[in-house]
């Protein structure tokens, strides 16, 4: 998980315009400011991107911190 964890933070960084380093496994919508509902949207599209995958409405819905996108992606590989 720890590629996974780099490579979110990396994704995360890049859609906020923020230093990677300021971006952690406890980074979440409380507590990015950027991070309203509009800008959710635009860190999946980038997750699904980056990951290639596609995300359920129900997996978006509950991905609103680093740990729990970690945790969605690890298991959403496992199913393919």
């Amino acid at each position: 998980m720890a590629t996974n964890l780099d490579s979110v933070c990396e994704v995360i960084a890049a859609t906020f315009e923020i230093p990677v380093g300021s971006v952690n496994k406890d980074s979440s919508s409380q507590t990015i400011e950027q991070w309203d509902s509009v800008a959710h949207i635009n860190v999946v599209m980038a997750l699904e991107e980056k990951f290639g995958m596609a995300f359920t409405m129900e997996e978006i819905a509950e991905m609103h911190d680093v740990l729990t996108i970690c945790r969605v992606i690890e298991q959403k590989g496992k199913q393919s």
